[in-house]
């Protein structure tokens, strides 16, 4: 017996600028593109991936992560309107939760101020290939004012 297929689930609203606490720029390159100058998917997913280092660029969180590695367990993009070369983009970055080994980020990608495509990355710390608790002065830094942080 054949079952219909399960039914898309509806897109989630664009996020704003201001949902967004860390920024990072990223400059469309030719090599980003198809033959016809449309951005490919796999270049978002390094733009994303470029905004989720920027979070540990700070000098005095990268000494904190000294033997530490951030590892994406999970990454889900919706792409919103196409984007096309030549051009820059903003990618704006939000930890939205951190559990005892694990954070959440959302981000968006914005080009002239309008949402273009935008993710949520569950992301893992490993030390030696195991989960590493995260530590108070990473969780501050992530979470910055927030108080939403999880023992999970």
């Amino acid at each position: 017996m054949n079952k219909d297929p399960a039914p898309f689930a509806p897109s989630t609203p664009r996020p704003t600028p201001e949902r967004f606490r860390f920024w990072s720029r990223e400059k469309l390159r030719n090599a980003d593109t198809d033959q016809f100058r449309h951005v490919n998917n796999a270049a978002i997913a390094s733009f994303l991936e470029g905004g989720r280092m920027d979070l540990f660029a700070d000098p005095a969180i990268g000494r904190l992560m000294n033997g530490v590695n951030v590892v994406v367990g999970r990454l889900n993009i919706e792409f919103h309107a196409e984007i096309f070369y030549p051009g820059e983009l903003t990618v704006g970055s939000a930890v939205t939760r951190v559990g005892r080994a694990s954070f959440e980020v959302l981000q968006g990608v914005f080009r002239d101020g309008t949402c273009v495509a935008s993710a949520v990355a569950s992301c893992v710390l490993l030390q030696a290939g195991k989960p590493y608790a995260v530590p108070n002065e990473i969780r501050r830094h992530l979470l910055g004012d927030c108080s939403n942080s999880t023992g999970a």
